[in-house]
């Protein structure tokens, strides 16, 4: 404890000054024989204790400043768009009319350009993944050990995904406006690579000599269609069979800039229900321009029906998004990259959808009864626009 002033005072002495008089500020008051002084006085009891509070008192006054500057409002792509309307220079200098109105950030959009041959393409051809293939010879694509697969499905499913990949080869190839995108995200846990099951069938499909590049001939406009390799893209974010329908469209229009008027699913017959009935439905895409193809494990089929009707067509009906538990935690479970998709950022007329999430149900044994979605969706303005007939664009 420091000394009182009282007690500091030397017996018989002149009283100690704890205030000294002010001195005229003369070169003199800041030499050499006046530091020892002001350290003096500003170690006394009272002046240190003013002098700490001071300084505490400025420090949180500084930090409250600082905190108060750096917190900014998230300023979002809408307006920060927004806010460069009229602005000169900068991303518009490189982008064109379409791009300026595509409602896509520039900094993405002006890297983009495409053949325009993808424009011209109208058929999507889906195949779902289902496990990840990280082989490379093609002598042993049907071993399970190629695959990073679940319990259930060794013993037989390799094939079943072979025979996918082709039959959605077969349709892509047959049809000339047609794009077959392979979707599936990584969700398999390490020690799984972080690859997606997209790209590991479009691997495959390469592999097999599915794809080659070869220039197809003219058709009677005289333009050569895209080669086949060009045809098939991969969907790399998908986490269930919801997914892997709607990520599907996005990726259709990020690759020919426009949606498709006609979809086909190339998967397990088991599952031709949940797509058609369920998936199709809560969409608002008409079945006109709906066709399933479903290609099922030999062998007896029966617990996997059953087993379909109890984990995957009966939580769909009751929320048709998969946005609730079940449905909600496998998506958790089958995201252990962190990976984001981009499709409200490079689809944003489908944001709207792929925020939807409906209120659960409970026990609904109808799909006439299950939710649908009726926000807006480029596939329902076709219809309004077209009147009582759709023409070309009908479904």
């Amino acid at each position: 404890m420091l000394p009182l002033p009282g007690s500091s005072r030397p017996s018989g002495g002149k009283p100690r000054i704890f205030f000294p008089p002010p001195q005229t500020p003369t070169s003199a008051s800041f030499s050499s024989t006046s530091f020892p002084t002001i350290l003096s006085t500003l170690r006394t009891r009272t002046r240190l204790t003013n002098l700490t509070v001071s300084l505490l008192v400025s420090a949180l006054i500084g930090s409250l400043l600082l905190n108060i500057l750096s917190v900014q409002p998230h300023r979002s792509y809408a307006t920060i768009w927004k806010a460069r309307e009229g602005a000169q220079g900068g991303w518009d200098d490189a982008a064109t009319p379409e791009q300026h109105a595509a409602g896509i950030p520039l900094s993405m959009e002006t890297t983009i350009s495409r053949d325009r041959r993808y424009g011209e393409l109208e058929h999507l051809v889906m195949v779902p993944g289902h496990a990840i293939w990280i082989g490379r010879e093609k002598q042993r694509i049907e071993d399970d050990d190629e695959w990073v697969l679940q319990p259930a499905q060794k013993g037989g499913s390799v094939r079943t995904f072979i025979k996918h990949i082709q039959e959605g080869v077969r349709v892509m190839k047959e049809d000339p406006v047609a794009l077959l995108v392979f979707s599936g995200g990584a969700t398999r846990a390490p020690p799984s690579p972080p690859m997606s099951e997209a790209y590991s069938y479009r691997s495959l499909a390469t592999t097999l000599g599915l794809l080659p590049p070869d220039t197809l001939p003219a058709n009677s406009s005289g333009i050569s269609p895209l080669p086949l390799n060009l045809r098939a893209v991969a969907e790399d974010f998908a986490l269930d069979s919801y997914e892997n329908l709607l990520f599907a469209l996005a990726r259709f229009k990020e690759v020919t800039g426009r949606y498709p008027l006609r979809v086909t699913v190339v998967g397990y017959g088991m599952k031709q229900r949940r797509f058609t009935d369920l998936h199709r439905a809560a969409m608002g895409l008409p079945l006109g321009g709906w066709k399933y193809i479903g290609i099922d494990d030999d062998g007896d089929t029966a617990y996997q029906y059953a087993g379909e009707l109890k984990y995957g067509y009966t939580p769909f009906l009751s929320s048709p998004s998969g946005c609730h538990p079940p449905l909600s935690i496998k998506r958790v479970n089958r995201n252990p990259f962190f990976r984001y998709h981009p499709y409200h950022t490079s689809c944003p007329e489908m944001a709207e959808l792929l925020e939807w999430c409906p209120p659960k149900r409970g026990e609904v044994d109808d799909p006439s009864q299950m939710q649908v979605f009726e926000g807006h969706v480029p596939w329902r303005d076709r219809k309004e626009a077209a009147g009582t007939g759709w023409t070309r664009e009908k479904w």
